[in-house]
């Protein structure tokens, strides 16, 4: 329980510290400095989210680096989740900035949300899924945005065990031709969810080569589908 509750004292500090950045972030913005602009805040999180993991006790082991994308506008990053600190573990590992869905309330909260806008997240209004969805592949589309990343469970599994993934979401990135890159985390939720505490730990992130969609006919979702979660289920059980 004490480290857990020093965990969160140390979250918090470091977040605020992190503030002290902001201006130059929007310096380089209001200068139109847009790759130097995208270094920094790539930068700034990174490091941020590897110091969040080093105070939990949490280290990474990373495979399939070889299957990353030189270019990665305009693709989408779909995972598993198991836990709490899947976020700060991808922003850890990942070689570029992504922007991850979040409740638009998330936005209101103070020096959070600043970052959350900095990497290019998208606030969604749970109550309007219809214009969510048309906000997210026009987000998508935007190449001078940093990718997205979606976990298409909705919610974490809390285990190994790999809940069916929600296809509305997935029909719009597949209809649209949009590129995939699967990942797959492991022995994330054993950091935190499994006692309710801080235990850190050992986690595993799995790059999987990249799904061209406009490889499949237009009425092979299904196949899409199944051919997604089977690629990401498959290193899950493995020891880490």
């Amino acid at each position: 329980m004490l480290k857990t509750v020093l965990f969160f004292m140390i979250f918090w500090i470091g977040l605020l510290i992190s503030t002290i950045f902001l201006p130059i972030y929007f310096l380089l913005k209001l200068l139109s400095l847009k790759k130097h602009e995208k270094r920094f805040v790539f930068f700034i999180t990174s490091r941020w989210a590897r110091f969040t993991l080093f105070t939990a006790g949490i280290k990474l082991v990373v495979s399939g680096r070889e299957n990353l994308p030189v270019q990665h506008a305009g693709i989408v990053v779909i995972s598993n989740h198991q836990g709490n600190f899947d976020i700060p573990v991808f922003m850890a590992c990942l070689p570029f900035s992504t922007g991850f869905i979040a409740k638009k309330e998330l936005m209101k909260m103070p020096f959070l949300s600043a970052w959350m806008k900095a990497i290019d997240c998208l606030p969604i209004d749970r109550s309007n899924p219809r214009d969510s969805r048309e906000r997210l592949i026009s987000r998508i589309k935007r190449t001078d945005k940093n990718p997205i990343f979606l976990f298409p469970e909705g919610t974490r599994s809390r285990s190994t065990s790999m809940g069916p993934f929600r296809t509305g979401t997935l029909k719009l990135l597949f209809h649209n031709r949009i590129h995939v890159l699967p990942v797959t985390i492991n022995g994330s939720f054993n950091c935190y969810e499994k006692n309710n505490n801080i235990g850190g730990g050992f986690v595993s992130v799995a790059y999987h080569p990249l799904i061209d969609t406009s490889r499949y006919e237009l009425s092979d979702f299904e196949k899409f589908n199944d051919d997604l979660q089977r690629i990401i289920a498959s290193p899950l059980g493995k020891p880490v």
